[in-house]
């Protein structure tokens, strides 16, 4: 497939101004690599999923399942036998409300962001619960990430309006929070606030005002890499940017796709749902629907650097592949899903990654959410 990496040697802490010759981008020193399926989980002994939000593990290959109907996160083993939860619905200590996301430190420590209470619950890996940091922040928006390397830190992606008063959801800035903990309860926190994305999101007219486009919108990806960068893309092109937390572009990656076209089996698709969760402006959503998908769905990386994209374009169905690159953007090649992965119209898909495995949610045909993980090979 036809790749290029864009090495910048005029580098700037805001926005993406660089220079750079394109060439084409050098291929993996193993080249290849694939995918194989060795675990599948659906539910607890109690309960099937409700809705899944989000997907990790710790160096032990504990599989942490975040339920975001249930505000729980359900713990399996490395066998996929189910352990414990962490965590229940409430308001105070320990208990989460709205939480979107799910960490795990280098002690395998369990760190939970919960939105609307604006802190991180923080959590043994046997569910005793271990203190509530406040989370620190320009907005209620955004997703606790990765450790950031060897410091131990961590990401919360925060989200702020360039223009406060205007308020304008055309264009809003994406601001990196870096926090680190000394892991004592009452100890001290340090945090550091880095440059910011640019950050775009598609709108729409929705009930006579400006709203998200939620369906097939383009909108901005990023991931931290666990060794002190981050990777970020905006879904309508396949360009990975690499940059630093001192807010330097360390390189760019392209590959060629198109974009796959919203068919008329995609307008059904959201018809159904809207026929299934009636709204006064569900015509507005279905009439806003642009002619074009996102090329790039999910962006995740693993802690060696590597990032994963999962794309989907006119000759590539959604979720039946995933892209790998090296930490210097050398290309590893597609592996095929043993099985495609689908997320209800692809609004979503919890992933997560580490050098042996990567970790992914979706939903079967009956609509039941389940977690897969998948062993990586790469040919030596």
């Amino acid at each position: 497939m036809p790749s290029r990496v864009i090495a910048p040697f005029l580098l700037a802490t805001a926005g993406f101004v660089f220079a750079g010759a394109c060439e084409n981008a050098r291929e993996s020193e193993v080249a290849g690599w694939s995918l194989e399926e060795d675990l599948r989980l659906t539910a607890t002994p109690e309960q099937e999923f409700g809705r899944v939000g989000a997907v990790a593990a710790d160096a032990d290959d504990n599989i942490y399942v975040l339920d975001v109907i249930a505000q729980q996160v359900y713990v399996f083993d490395s066998l996929g036998t189910y352990s414990h939860s962490i965590g229940r619905q409430g308001e105070g200590p320990g208990e989460l409300s709205d939480a979107r996301g799910v960490g795990v430190d280098a002690g395998n420590r369990i760190w939970i962001p919960d939105m609307t209470r604006r802190r991180v619950s923080v959590f043994e890996r046997d569910g005793a619960f271990v203190a509530s940091i406040p989370r620190h922040g320009y907005a209620s928006s955004g997703i606790w990430d990765r450790p950031a390397g060897a410091n131990d830190a961590y990401a919360d992606w925060m989200l702020r309006f360039p223009n406060e008063d205007a308020g304008s959801l055309a264009e809003v800035q994406q601001f990196p929070i870096v926090l680190r903990w000394n892991g004592e309860v009452g100890g001290p926190i340090e945090v550091d606030s880095f440059p910011p994305l640019e950050y775009t999101h598609e709108t729409a007219q929705i009930g006579g005002r400006e709203a998200p486009r939620v369906y097939f919108a383009g909108r901005t990806l990023s991931a931290l890499d666990g060794q002190g960068a981050f990777w970020f893309a905006h879904s309508r092109e396949y360009r990975l940017y690499k940059r630093s937390l001192e807010g330097d572009t360390l390189l760019v990656v392209e590959l060629d796709a198109e974009p796959a076209a919203v068919a008329e089996a995609d307008v059904q698709a959201v018809q159904d749902y809207f026929a299934m969760r009636p709204s006064r402006y569900a015509e507005d959503y279905i009439n806003s629907l642009p002619a074009q998908k996102p090329i790039v769905l999910v962006l995740f990386a693993d802690g060696d650097g590597n990032v994963f994209a999962m794309p989907e374009t006119s000759d590539v169905e959604g979720g039946t592949v995933v892209d790998a690159f090296g930490p210097d953007g050398a290309y590893w090649g597609r592996a095929v899903l043993p099985q495609p992965v689908n997320a209800p119209l692809l609004r979503s898909m919890p992933a997560y990654a580490t050098s042996r495995y990567l970790i992914l949610s979706g939903v079967d045909v009956a609509g039941r959410p389940y977690v897969v993980r998948l062993g990586i090979t790469r040919p030596t």
